[in-house]
């Protein structure tokens, strides 16, 4: 009863701000734990570093907390084109992502997108779910659907994940989605890219193994400051709605910076017939 309350003021909540993006206002996409379809600026350069502190979850109690640095070089040299590289320094992770349709018009947009995400580790942690911040060998692919308009920008993403580490008992195999939705707080009305934006955002996280019943569905709310639209400062809390998967952290406080460089790299120009 509790979850099913929980969930019901989830959606409400969701719900308005879908309605309040309606309104004719101005909107921000950058979401805190997913990617949007819309990919970076061409030739730009980000540097990022996060932080994420995990909590143990009612199927490990004695689970220790434990905290998770990550180190972050994304770029782009084409503009419908990304890629981020980074280390948790125990492993390594690739994502690369491909934009294949924009619909443009003033104030507003829709964009879909496909992705490919691979880590390197030598961490074999005993539990069910598949895990993407570096703790498991895996690879996974999916597709982003993005809408902005405005002040409002909401996001789906589903995809797949195979993981070759872990116990033989548990699934390889998992189907993961997304739904994200962020508003620009503040400013109420730009007069210049130098202004500082708070955006507020609200993400559903979950994953559902193939090979057996076990799922989990999180909610994410997170703030965001962005200044003179370069460094980005992030604040999120992430806990499970729905959960019946073993998870050695079911949640988990996340913080990161990044700070973005335009033009850091040469572009490449696409060859004349």
């Amino acid at each position: 009863m509790q979850n099913r309350s929980l969930v019901n003021v989830i959606v409400a909540a969701l719900g308005c701000l879908f309605f309040i993006g309606l309104t004719r206002l101005n909107a921000q996409e950058l979401y805190v734990y997913s990617e949007p379809a819309s990919v970076m600026p061409a030739s730009s350069l980000i540097i990022k570093q996060s932080f994420l502190q995990m909590e143990g979850s009612e199927f490990l109690k004695n689970y220790y907390t434990k905290a998770n640095f990550n180190t972050q070089l994304e770029f782009s040299i084409q503009k419908k084109w990304m890629a981020h590289i980074g280390t948790n320094y125990k492993s390594v992770d690739f994502y690369t992502q491909y934009r294949f349709y924009s619909s443009d018009a003033l104030h507003e947009h829709a964009r879909f997108a496909g992705y490919l995400k691979a880590v390197a580790s030598g961490n074999n942690p005993a539990e069910q779910a598949i895990l993407l911040d570096g703790q498991q060998k895996l690879i996974g692919a999916g597709i982003i659907a993005t809408k902005l308009k405005h002040k409002w920008a909401s996001s789906v993403t589903l995809g797949w994940l195979y993981r070759y580490t872990g116990n033989t008992n548990y699934s390889k195999n998992a189907f993961q989605y997304s739904w994200s939705n962020g508003l620009l707080l503040y400013p109420v009305t730009y007069k210049n890219y130098k202004q500082t934006n708070i955006n507020f955002y609200v993400e559903m996280l979950g994953q559902q193994s193939i090979q057996n019943k076990a799922h989990f569905l999180d909610i994410a709310p997170a703030v965001q400051f962005i200044f003179n639209s370069q460094a980005k400062l992030n604040f999120g809390y992430r806990l499970p709605v729905l959960d019946n998967m073993q998870r050695n952290a079911s949640r988990s406080y996340y913080m990161s910076l990044d700070y973005l460089f335009f033009n850091a790299l040469p572009r490449f120009k696409s060859a004349k017939k």
